[in-house]
C-alpha cells in the first residue's frame, strides 16, 4: 500500500477525489453567478459595484432570494460531506482494500454529489435530493465500517 500514483486505488481517489472537490470549489462561483444574475447581493458593497449608486438602492439590492439560497445551501451540504468523505478515504486507502470496491465507492460518492447539486439547484421535487445525500453518506458509512474492521486491535 502506498500513497502514490503506482497504487491504483489511491490513484482512483486522486482521480474522483480531486473531481468532488473541484465540484466543492464550483459552488463558491455558482453562487456568485446566482447573486448577479438574480440581483441578490450579501453586502452594500457588492449591491453598489453592481449598479446601487444610493444606500436606499443598495439595501434593495441586498435581499434574499430563493435560488441564491438554494445554491448557498448545496454549497453548504457539500463541505458537510465532502471534507469528511476525503479525510475518511484517505484513511480508508491505508486498509489496502480491493481495488473494485475502492473504485466503486470512489465513483458513487462523487455522481451522488453531483446528482444531489443538480436536484438541489434544478428544483426537483423530493425524495430525489435526499436519495442522493443518502446514496453518498451509505458510501462514507461502508468505507467508515471496512476502516474500522481493518483497524481493529
Amino acid at each position: 500500500m502506498s500513497y502514490s500514483l503506482d497504487n491504483e486505488v489511491f490513484r482512483g481517489l486522486a482521480l474522483y477525489g480531486g473531481m468532488t472537490i473541484v465540484k466543492l470549489a464550483a459552488m463558491a462561483p455558482l453562487t456568485a453567478f446566482y447573486r448577479i444574475t438574480r440581483g441578490a447581493f450579501a453586502n452594500a458593497e457588492d449591491a453598489k459595484s453592481h449598479g446601487a449608486d444610493t444606500p436606499d438602492k443598495a439595501k434593495a439590492l441586498m435581499k434574499s432570494n430563493d435560488d441564491v439560497e438554494r445554491v448557498r445551501r448545496a454549497h453548504l451540504n457539500d463541505l458537510e460531506n465532502i471534507i469528511p468523505f476525503i479525510l475518511l478515504a484517505l484513511l480508508y486507502v491505508g486498509t489496502n482494500p480491493d481495488v473494485g470496491t475502492a473504485l466503486l465507492h470512489f465513483k458513487v460518492f462523487f455522481f451522488s454529489r453531483l446528482l444531489h447539486t443538480l436536484v438541489y439547484v434544478g428544483k426537483i421535487r423530493q425524495p430525489a435530493r435526499g436519495l442522493c445525500w443518502m446514496i453518498g453518506y451509505g458510501t462514507m458509512l461502508s468505507m467508515a465500517y471496512r476502516l474500522i474492521q481493518a483497524a481493529r486491535l
